[in-house]
């Protein structure tokens, strides 16, 4: 089993790939370039989801009130190398995630079955909608994928080959970044255990020993999240026992929730079905089982039916014992096995070279099917119908009026906006220098600004107008230096929307001293 420096060395290298890996990672430069550059030409905004890291980008915190830190971390490390955020960077970051998600994928199929047979199932993996248009907004779903391909992937290498420190200190890092992406990571390691105990594992002292040091790793990544939950009492706890608190009926639930599973599964279905029309008609040979590991094969549909399977149950017993609504994007992670299960299983006994060929022909045509149909859904009918689509917000148009009222009447730079994610997000997605965002003044959800940087750097308030001020605003609207409305369109009529603001400006005060956000942008 290759260490990770091998793996750079030559899993990675042109030269020790052969022609077929080859069409493999252009496949996924064509697919992650021709996303980027869509979205970064197409499109006037983002997804909620984007916003929303584009807010908590703009501050290094070991936590969120809603979720832990990493997703924000690595959009904060883009946003410094490219100049500040932007929809192309965001959806780079999205499809980059899961580009990196499919070669762990292609690296663990690797292990369990020939080169070109893993090839497919990376393929069929592909077309997963988690796998392609869901994988557009970057979020803790889309970011989460590629730790957790890691983690299978290492998981299975530690468990081949116990004797290599090596895999149980990557699966350690591995599963400490998981978890601070997206909690629901511990359903998959808790789909480790389980194989561990079905299979016997835990009789073996060299996996014994390496658990030990993956979990010692593990607890070093991860501990400075668990201080940070400590000192804000559980906020995103919190946040998902709301979250949780929905609830209805548990029919209707299971319903929704399978029949989007199967939504998002159904862009296989092209697939498989002309595979095996193809191998009816004679054009794909099946030949005699591959006698690639015979001995290996139960023991690899084991793992994979158990990493599969384990993970999606046990995110099913809340909403089957308290009734609560159940995300159905909150399990994207949990089907990366599904392409090799289905490769290992059906697909062995197919000719491998007329398998491919067929498999990456109907992939290319997939996934460039998939691309057109998004953004002519999402961007270009909606904008030459007028219809209010949430790609098509007049974002930029927002953060330039913000930008041209404060100028107007301020001589400093504008360093905080006061509002909601989705507004106060926009305007910062468009703003440069970037400020800071202050949620709904709460600094609870935005503990990077406080009263006194507001006192020292002055701040805009902005809200949607609603038919009286929002309480989080009232105090800062009635102590305000400057106050009016504006307008913009979102869409045109009758299907679009005239979106009315209201703003308010706090002048620095006097005396309050000098602003550390001006002072840590400059």
């Amino acid at each position: 089993m290759d260490d990770p420096i091998s793996l750079i060395r030559d899993k990675f290298s042109f030269t020790a790939m052969n022609k077929d890996e080859l069409g493999l990672f252009a496949f996924l430069a064509v697919y992650l370039i021709s996303w980027t550059l869509l979205a970064a030409f197409l499109p006037l905004s983002s997804e909620l989801d984007s916003i929303e890291q584009v807010v908590w980008s703009q501050s290094w915190q070991w936590g969120y009130y809603k979720h832990p830190p990493l997703p924000s971390a690595l959009l904060h490390a883009l946003n410094s190398l490219f100049g500040g955020p932007s929809i192309g960077l965001i959806t780079f970051a999205a499809q980059g995630c899961d580009v990196v998600a499919l070669i762990y994928v292609w690296l663990l199929a690797k292990q369990m079955l020939p080169r070109k047979l893993a090839i497919v199932s990376v393929l069929i993996t592909s077309l997963i909608a988690y796998h392609n248009f869901r994988a557009f907004p970057f979020n803790h779903n889309s970011a989460s994928l590629p730790f957790t391909a890691a983690a299978l992937y290492y998981f299975y290498c530690a468990l081949r080959y116990p004797k290599r420190l090596s895999n149980w200190l990557w699966l350690g890092l591995v599963c400490g970044f998981a978890m601070l992406t997206k909690y629901s990571a511990a359903l998959v390691m808790a789909s480790f255990f389980v194989y561990m105990v079905w299979q016997r594992l835990w009789t073996d002292t060299r996996i014994i020993r390496g658990l030990l040091v993956s979990s010692i790793v593990f607890m070093l990544v991860f501990s400075p999240h668990i201080v940070w939950l400590f000192e804000h009492n559980w906020l995103p706890f919190s946040y998902l026992n709301n979250e949780l608190a929905l609830s209805g009926s548990r029919v209707s639930i299971f319903a929704r929730f399978f029949a989007n599973q199967l939504i998002r599964l159904s862009f296989l279905l092209p697939l498989l079905l002309w595979i095996w029309y193809l191998s009816k008609k004679g054009v794909i040979k099946v030949t005699a089982p591959h006698s690639f590991e015979p001995n290996g094969a139960d023991y690899d549909r084991r793992f994979l039916l158990t990493v599969l399977l384990t993970p999606l149950i046990l995110a099913l017993m809340t909403p089957l014992m308290k009734g609560s609504l159940l995300n159905s994007n909150w399990v994207s992670a949990f089907f990366l096995p599904a392409g090799i299960l289905i490769t290992k299983c059906f697909f062995d006994r197919f000719d491998q070279t007329q398998l491919l060929k067929q498999a990456s022909r109907l992939a290319w045509m997939t996934q460039a099917a998939i691309l057109i149909f998004f953004f002519l859904g999402a961007v270009i009918y909606p904008s030459v119908t007028g219809r209010k689509a949430t790609l098509l917000y007049p974002g930029q148009e927002l953060s330039d009026k913000v930008a041209e009222i404060w100028h107007e009447r301020q001589k400093t730079p504008l360093a905080i906006v006061i509002s909601d994610t989705w507004t106060g997000g926009n305007v910062l997605l468009h703003a440069r220098p970037e400020p800071a965002l202050f949620i709904d003044n709460n600094d609870q959800e935005a503990p990077w600004v406080n009263a006194s940087d507001v006192a020292a750097c002055g701040a805009f308030i902005i809200t949607v107008k609603p038919e009286t001020v929002p309480n989080p605003y009232s105090l800062l609207f009635s102590q305000a230096s400057a106050k009016g409305e504006f307008s913009l369109a979102w869409g045109r009529p009758p299907v679009g929307k005239e979106m009315h603001y209201m703003w308010a400006i706090a002048s620095p005060v006097p005396g309050a001293g000098v602003c550390r956000l001006t002072v840590l942008k400059g």
